[in-house]
């Protein structure tokens, strides 16, 4: 698929989630081609106001491949701050990447999830849909703070 072909599927793709219900709970922004800002929180931050963490997914090869996942300092914006880390099951804010088979971090670092059935990449439907999904759900039911960095 070329270049042009990744940027129209997730622009569509893009499109569709902004429309669905879903998308309540989310700031979504798209500064780049590939390239989606997430903004959201837990349902367990029972702060006032809650804690908001923001997702960059950014794709090489969209749908086909599964994204860069980091988070981004709202205040800086840089991508190289652990304590923009929110502490969740498999994420590794000390490292910047996370160890989840739904991110090309974690893929890269388990080689063998990407032939095991269980745990590939998953390129068909809406993946960023089921990419912010997932996200949410770990944020909702594994949410235990923001890293200390």
């Amino acid at each position: 698929m070329s270049e042009d072909l990744y940027e129209l599927n997730l622009q569509d793709d893009f499109e569709k989630v902004l429309s669905c219900e879903d998308a309540v709970r989310w700031k979504l922004e798209k500064p780049a081609a590939l390239e989606i800002w997430a903004t959201m929180c837990s349902i367990k931050d029972k702060g006032t106001p809650p804690e908001y963490f923001q997702a960059r997914l950014f794709w090489i090869a969209y749908p086909d491949q599964a994204p860069s996942l980091k988070f981004r300092d709202l205040e800086t914006g840089r991508l190289d701050n652990p304590r923009a880390w929110p502490v969740i099951r498999g994420f590794r804010p000390n490292s910047l990447d996370a160890c989840v088979n739904w991110c090309l971090e974690g893929l890269n670092l388990h080689p063998e999830w990407k032939s095991d059935p269980r745990y590939r990449w998953d390129h068909r439907g809406n993946v960023l849909l089921r990419t912010l999904r997932i996200l949410q759900n770990e944020m909702d039911h594994y949410f235990e703070g923001r890293h200390k960095g």
